[in-house]
């Protein structure tokens, strides 16, 4: 009773805590408003997500628009419809591909929805094109390669991430629950 109890807590800890990247966007207007109330939380779940919305219904340049996908998809996040925050980075990519966060958002949602094959793939791509949130995309990477039981693969993304980032909490924290053995501590 109390390992299943520990389980469900470490459970809960390391899946909830996906990380997600907003991306600025330049100038003012509503998408901006969409992405301050993403970074800040500035106004309600849904006031920010109908701001997104509404702010799609602008001219936009090609980066504002991926950034207001994302930003959106972020919010939806929050709110638990990660299958809607999944469209909204499939929006972003088609819009501007070459922007690394994206992946990087699309591994944490893919993440929720427990799709860890694809996370892994989203992670990678991000890591790839050469972004500068690289410790956020090998800690989504870590928690999708745990997902599929591959911890040794998940504690070099770890530590990976604490060379170019030192002491980082979320990375620290999940790099914590590993035993010697390079093994999670919680029961699969």
């Amino acid at each position: 009773m109390i390992k299943k109890f520990i389980f469900s807590i470490l459970f809960v800890f390391i899946f909830s805590n996906a990380l997600l990247a907003q991306i600025i966007v330049q100038g003012g207007g509503i998408a901006n408003e969409c992405y301050e109330n993403t970074k800040f939380k500035t106004t309600s779940k849904l006031t920010s997500i109908n701001i997104c919305y509404k702010a799609l219904k602008e001219p936009l340049s090609k980066k504002d628009k991926a950034a207001t996908h994302v930003n959106l998809g972020i919010l939806l996040m929050r709110r638990g419809e990660y299958l809607k925050a999944q469209e909204q980075y499939t929006k972003a990519t088609i819009v501007q591909p070459e922007l690394s966060e994206i992946y990087i958002n699309l591994a944490a949602s893919r993440i929720y929805t427990k799709n860890y094959q694809q996370a892994i793939e989203a992670a990678t791509k991000s890591i790839e094109m050469g972004t500068e949130k690289l410790p956020e995309a090998l800690y989504n990477r870590a928690i999708a390669l745990d997902g599929l039981g591959l911890s040794d693969k998940a504690l070099a993304d770890l530590i990976l991430a604490l060379e170019i980032r030192p002491d980082w909490p979320p990375a620290t924290n999940m790099i914590s629950m590993y035993d010697k053995n390079s093994k999670i501590t919680k029961n699969k």
